[in-house]
C-alpha cells in the first residue's frame, strides 16, 4: 500500500459494502462530484448512510488489492440534499421498518423535506399508503433518533473528539447523547472513557457556560477527587483539592465553596476529620477504605490455621515433607503464617516464600482444609499454580466477579468457602479489590497475604498491602535472607543491592553473568541499542525468542526512551509487516483494561494471530481470543511496556531502558522491581547517572490513604 497526500473530499453516500455497529468501521462508497465512478472511503464514521452527504478527510492511498481508498480521519454528515438521497438514506437499514418500498412512498408523498417534516410532525406520515399512526410514531422516533446522533457526533468531532469515543458515549447515553452533550457535557468526562475534563469543558464553554456556573464547579470538584485516585490516593486533604480545583477551573478558591457545600450535602463527596485535617472523599471510596477498616478488625481476632502449641510440630513436618531445613528467619515466618488469621508473608527474591507457601499448604491438607489459592493477575496466578503445583485463579474469578451485574457474587452475604486463602502478588491489590476480598473472608478463615513490600505499589488507589503490614493487625512473616541457590545470580545480589541504596555489581569483562549494564547515555543511540539487543543479540547468544521470552521496560511512555518509541523501534525490527495504526498480524500486545466478557485483564500478553474488517484473533497464554474492533481499542502494542504494567509478572529476560529522560521517575522502588521481573537475565541499557539517580532516590511512596489508621482505630492501638 502506498501513501500519498492528504485531501478532503465531498460527496453522496451511494453504497455501504462493510459497517461495523460497534466501533462504527465502515467502508463506503461516494459519489464525488466531478469524479468519475465511485470513491472508496474506509474507516471510522458513525452515523453515517446511503443517501447522506458526507465531508471526510484522510489520506488518499493506493492499496494493492482494493485500488485507490481514503483512510477517513475524520468524516462529517449532513442531512441528505435532494429527493433521492432522502430516499436512500430512508432505505438504508439505519430507520428501522423502512424499506426501499417504504422509502419510496414516503418520498412520493413528503418530497425532498421528508425528513424536516417527519421530525416536526411525525403524524404527517400517515399520509403515506400503508402508514398508520402507530407505525408513524416508530418510524418518527427513528429518524429523530438518527438526527440526534447525527448532530451529537458532528457537535462532538467539531471539538475533536474522536469517531470511536464519539460512539462509546453513544453506547452510554444512546439518545440523549446530544442532550448531556449540550446540557450536561461535564458527565462526557465522568462516565465515559477516553474523554478528558478539558474536552468536556471546551464543549461546554462554547456552549456558552458561565465559569462559575454550578454544575461546572460541581464537576471539577469531583474530577479533581478522581484524577486523584489515578494518581494513587483515596482521598485528597481539602487543602490539597481546593487549589487543585480552582486551578483546573481557572477560578478563585472562593468561588468553589458553594459547590463544594452541595456535593457534600447530597453525599457525593465526604469529608473526614477524624484523623487529622479534613480529608476529602469521593463517597465510594470512603465507604471501600472503612469497609476494609472493618474486615481485617474482624479477621484479626479469629483463630489461626493451628493452635500454638501444634505449630512447632507442624513445622519440624513440613521441612521433613518438602526435604529442606527451614532457616531460623523461614521458621519464624512459618510459625507466624500457622498461627494467625490475618498474617503476610513479604520478602525479596531468592528469600524462600515460595518455599514457605508450599509448606503451609501442605500442612493445611494435612488437616483436610480447605485451601484456595489466588492472585490479582492471570499472569501471577498461573506462576502460583506452578510454584505450588495445585490450581491458582484471578481474584475476579476467585470473587466470582460478574459483568451483567457490575460486581462481585462473593461478599459478607455470600463468603468464600476456602478455610485457608493465599493470594500471592498482594502489593500490587488496591483499596477495590482488597475491600472486597477481605468482605468475602468468611469468618473462621484464614487470610494469607503474600507479596513483595519493596515493589511499587498497586497501579490502583491506596496501600493496601504495606498498610495492613504497618497497622499491626497482621503477624508478618519478613524473609531477608538470600539462600543459596540465589547467590550464584547478580539478579538476585544486585536487587537486594539496589534495596540497600547501593550500586549493582557489575561482572568483569568477558565473564558470563545474568546481570549487564551496557552504558549509552545517548537517547536515540540507546533506543537503538534497546533494539539490537532484543532483536538480535539476546536470541543469537542465549537462544531467547525475542517476543515470547524477551520484555523491554521502561519507566514512561514518552521520550526517544520511553515505550511509544521502543515499541515503534522493536516492532519495525520484529513484524515489519505489521505498521498499520493498531495492531495487526504478528503484533505483541496487552490488554489494557479488564473485559469480563472476553475473560481478559488489565496486563494479560499475547500475540495477534488474525486481523480484518471484524476485529483481532489474539493468543493469550494458551487461548484464542476474539476481539471485536470496538474490543480491540483495549489492545497495546506491548513489545515494550511500563515497569508499572509489568508488576505481577516474570520473563525469562528482561531489557530495561534507563535514561536522564526519566529523571523526575527514576526512584529505588521502580528499579527494584524491574529487576526483579527477569529470571534468568537482566540487561539495563542507558545513562550511568539515571541508574545511579534510581539506586540513590529512596522516594517515599506519598499516598494518602487512612486505612492503616483506620485499622489501629478500631483495634485500639492508634496512639497518634
Amino acid at each position: 500500500m502506498s501513501e500519498q497526500t492528504n485531501t478532503t473530499m465531498r460527496g453522496r453516500v451511494e453504497r455501504i459494502t462493510f459497517h461495523n455497529p460497534e466501533n462504527a468501521y465502515t467502508v463506503a462508497k461516494v459519489a464525488v462530484a466531478g469524479q468519475p465512478g465511485l470513491m472508496t472511503l474506509v474507516g471510522k464514521m458513525p452515523g453515517v448512510a446511503e443517501g447522506q452527504e458526507v465531508e471526510a478527510s484522510g489520506r488518499l492511498v493506493l492499496h494493492a488489492k482494493f485500488g485507490q481508498q481514503l483512510e477517513v480521519e475524520s468524516c462529517h454528515l449532513a442531512q441528505p440534499g435532494d429527493a433521492e438521497g432522502v430516499r436512500r438514506y430512508l432505505a438504508s437499514g439505519l430507520v428501522k421498518g423502512v424499506g426501499p418500498v417504504m422509502a419510496g412512498r414516503i418520498v412520493d408523498v413528503l418530497g425532498e423535506g421528508a425528513i424536516e417534516k417527519i421530525v416536526n410532525d411525525p403524524r404527517s406520515l400517515t399520509a403515506v399508503p400503508g402508514v398508520g399512526a402507530k407505525r408513524a410514531a416508530s418510524i418518527a422516533q427513528a429518524v429523530i433518533s438518527q438526527g440526534m446522533l447525527r448532530e451529537a457526533m458532528i457537535l462532538l468531532q467539531g471539538h475533536g473528539v474522536g469517531p470511536g469515543t464519539v460512539m462509546r458515549i453513544h453506547r452510554r447515553f444512546g439518545d440523549q447523547t446530544l442532550a448531556v452533550a449540550q446540557n450536561e457535557p461535564h458527565r462526557l468526562a465522568a462516565e465515559v472513557r477516553g474523554i478528558g475534563f478539558a474536552t468536556a469543558d471546551q464543549i461546554a464553554r462554547r456552549l456558552g457556560m458561565a465559569a462559575d456556573h454550578p454544575s461546572r464547579v460541581a464537576a471539577g470538584l469531583l474530577y479533581s477527587l478522581r484524577q486523584a485516585g489515578d494518581e494513587g490516593h483515596v482521598f485528597l486533604p481539602y487543602d490539597e483539592l481546593m487549589p487543585q480545583a480552582a486551578g483546573l477551573l481557572g477560578l478563585p478558591q472562593a468561588a468553589l465553596g458553594p459547590a463544594f457545600a452541595r456535593l457534600h450535602q447530597e453525599r457525593r463527596i465526604v469529608v473526614e476529620e477524624a484523623f487529622g485535617p479534613r480529608a476529602v472523599y469521593l463517597a465510594g471510596m470512603l465507604a471501600l477504605e472503612q469497609s476494609a477498616a472493618q474486615s481485617v478488625a474482624r479477621l484479626s481476632r479469629g483463630r489461626g490455621l493451628l493452635a500454638p502449641e501444634r505449630v512447632a510440630k507442624a513445622v519440624e513436618w513440613a521441612g521433613r515433607s518438602l526435604h529442606f531445613e527451614p532457616s531460623t528467619g523461614q521458621a519464624e515466618a512459618l510459625r507466624a503464617l500457622l498461627a494467625a488469621p490475618l498474617a503476610v508473608l513479604t520478602g525479596g527474591p531468592g528469600t524462600g516464600k515460595t518455599t514457605l507457601v508450599r509448606a503451609l499448604i501442605n500442612i493445611a491438607q494435612r488437616m483436610g482444609q480447605n485451601v484456595a489459592l489466588a492472585a490479582p493477575t492471570g499472569r501471577a496466578a498461573r506462576r502460583l499454580a506452578e510454584a505450588s503445583g495445585r490450581p491458582a485463579q484471578t481474584l475476579h474469578r476467585l470473587l466470582e466477579f460478574s459483568p451483567k451485574e457490575n460486581s462481585f457474587l462473593r461478599g459478607a452475604d455470600r463468603p468464600l468457602e476456602g478455610q485457608l486463602i493465599i493470594v500471592d502478588e498482594a502489593s500490587m491489590i488496591d483499596i477495590w479489590l482488597g475491600a472486597h476480598l477481605l468482605a468475602a473472608t468468611a469468618d473462621g478463615a484464614c487470610l494469607v497475604l503474600v507479596g513483595d513490600a519493596d515493589q511499587l505499589p498497586p497501579v490502583g488507589p491506596g496501600l493496601f498491602f504495606r498498610q495492613i503490614i504497618d497497622s499491626g493487625a497482621a503477624r508478618v512473616g519478613r524473609l531477608t535472607e538470600i539462600f543459596r541457590q540465589g547467590r550464584a545470580s547478580l539478579i538476585v545480589e544486585n536487587a537486594h543491592r539496589i534495596l540497600g541504596g547501593r550500586m549493582p555489581t557489575l561482572p568483569a569483562p568477558g565473564q558470563e553473568a545474568d546481570f549487564y549494564f551496557l552504558e549509552e547515555p545517548d537517547p536515540e543511540r540507546a533506543a537503538e541499542l534497546v533494539r539490537d539487543l532484543v532483536a538480535k543479540r539476546l536470541p543469537n547468544k542465549y537462544g531467547f525468542d525475542p517476543i515470547d521470552d524477551i520484555q523491554t521496560l521502561a519507566p514512561m511512555h514518552k521520550g526517544a526512551m520511553g515505550c511509544h518509541n521502543l515499541n515503534r523501534l522493536l516492532r519495525q525490527a520484529l513484524n515489519p509487516a505489521g505498521q498499520g495504526p493498531g495492531p495487526g498480524v504478528g503484533d505483541k500486545v496487552m490488554q489494557s483494561r479488564n473485559n469480563y466478557e472476553l475473560e481478559v485483564f488489565n496486563g494479560d500478553m499475547g500475540q495477534v494471530l488474525r486481523a480484518d474488517d471484524e476485529g483481532l484473533a489474539v493468543s493469550i497464554d494458551g487461548r484464542v481470543v476474539t476481539y471485536s474492533l470496538a474490543e480491540a481499542a483495549e489492545l497495546n502494542l506491548a513489545y515494550a511496556v511500563t515497569v508499572h504494567k509489568s508488576q505481577g509478572s516474570e520473563y525469562p529476560a528482561v531489557v530495561l531502558a534507563l535514561g536522564n529522560e526519566h529523571f523526575v521517575l527514576l526512584n529505588r522502588p521502580l528499579l527494584y522491581t524491574a529487576v526483579t521481573r527477569g529470571k534468568k537475565l537482566v540487561v539495563v541499557v542507558g545513562s550511568a547517572t539515571a541508574l545511579r539517580r534510581a539506586v540513590e532516590h529512596a522516594q517515599p511512596i506519598m499516598r494518602h490513604s487512612l486505612l492503616g489508621r483506620r485499622i489501629k482505630a478500631l483495634l485500639g492501638t492508634d496512639n497518634d
